[in-house]
């Protein structure tokens, strides 16, 4: 009985806020330009903004916010990452890679590319990670430059996906218009990029949209709760029309939501550049809501899987496998993750004494994105009171 010392209440001093780091939201790692003149090499590893506001020299990624586009979104994003209760999902800690200017020097500097793809490959190294962030972008940079990078972001997430961890990358561009941004999923445009596991943000609080989204539960619409930290009256005022114009673009953005009496500042809905896409053309994961999701299923069905690598191909242990991919899709539909047609098949290969195959159908649940509410009113009585 390992009882050393008398019964006793110790205090200790924390080495970090619980309140801020806590657990249960997508891991990020996030890429982009410090302006640091000798930015740190490789991985860096942050728990909180303090972490990151601090010299190069030590272990921060500088002090100064107004030139320094990874601090300013690391300030933000740590901010709405804080949680006002204990049953709030928070990301507990955040990968960095510090690209210093990430541009080329002389007359005409201009995105160093091959920077941005090298640290998109080391990315990967981090296997609990669940989202690829890149900030720095500016409209100086070109279209054509940004939607190069973003594919090829695309690119090596869906080779990296067949180890079992599928990602969505984000970006925003500082300095564009509504009409500017409209056009970088817009298919008639010479340069553009629509892909289900691309979400494109407007810029104005990039940092506390992105910590919105990861601290959602993979099952739910992003837009569906407040922010934390962002006050109704903030976020950019557009009509209608124009919502409706930015939303039908594939554009992520937030509005302040009236709801009677009340204002909700929230995302307004959490689409992909592939939702620019004609609706009779969208892919069926086109919102975010449903790729996260069915993304989800997948990490989890990955492992079941895995157990049966290099495992003796016997049919117990084939039934064993499918039993416990039943049990994981049977859970999901109990807790309405994802609907009755889901479902995930074990099947032997036919030419390959060695492959066994899994094929399945993801049926993610929906959100309610237009509620229609009418009432007539009917004329009255002619007598109010009974007989």
């Amino acid at each position: 009985m390992a009882i050393t010392e008398t019964p006793k209440v110790k205090y200790f001093e924390g080495t970090s806020n619980p309140i801020l780091s806590g657990t249960g939201g997508e891991i990020p790692i996030i890429i982009g330009i410090s302006n640091n003149a000798n930015p740190a090499s490789g991985i860096q590893k942050f728990k909180n903004f303090s972490a990151c506001n601090a010299t190069v020299a030590n272990g921060g990624l500088g002090t100064d916010t107004t030139n320094n586009p990874l601090l300013a979104f690391l300030k933000e994003f740590f901010e709405e990452n804080k949680k006002n209760s204990s049953d709030e999902l928070s990301v507990p800690y955040v990968y960095v890679i510090d690209l210093g200017t990430g541009m080329t020097t002389g007359e005409t500097p201009t995105l160093k590319t091959a920077d941005w793809t090298n640290a998109m490959a080391l990315a990967k190294s981090k296997r609990e990670v669940q989202a690829e962030v890149f900030v720095g972008f500016k409209k100086s940079h070109t279209v054509a430059t940004i939607t190069s990078l973003m594919d090829s972001a695309v690119d090596k997430i869906i080779d990296d996906s067949q180890t079992g961890n599928p990602r969505v990358a984000y970006f925003t561009i500082e300095g564009c218009t509504d009409a500017e941004l409209k056009q970088i999923a817009d298919d008639s445009q010479t340069n553009y990029i629509q892909n289900s596991r691309v979400g494109f943000c407007e810029y104005l609080l990039f940092g506390k949209t992105i910590a919105n989204i990861l601290n959602t539960p993979s099952e739910e619409e992003p837009g569906y709760t407040d922010y934390r930290s962002v006050s109704p009256g903030t976020f950019i005022e557009r009509t209608p029309e124009e919502e409706d114009e930015l939303q039908a673009a594939g554009v992520i953005f937030n509005r302040d939501e009236r709801a009677g009496s009340e204002i909700h500042p929230r995302i307004n809905l959490a689409v992909s550049t592939a939702f620019a896409a004609s609706p009779d053309s969208r892919p069926n994961d086109a919102l975010l809501h449903a790729r996260r999701n069915v993304d989800q299923l997948i990490r989890e069905a990955y492992m079941k899987l895995y157990t049966q690598l290099k495992r003796n191909e016997t049919e117990i242990n084939i039934n064993y496998l499918q039993s416990d991919l039943d049990v994981l899709v049977n859970a999901k539909i109990r807790e309405g993750i994802m609907k009755d047609e889901t479902d995930i098949i074990v099947v032997e290969d036919e030419v390959n004494p060695w492959d066994l195959h899994a094929e399945g159908v993801a049926v993610p649940v929906n959100s309610s994105l237009l509620i229609g509410f009418s009432m007539y009113i009917e004329q009255p009585n002619a007598i109010s009171g009974g007989a």
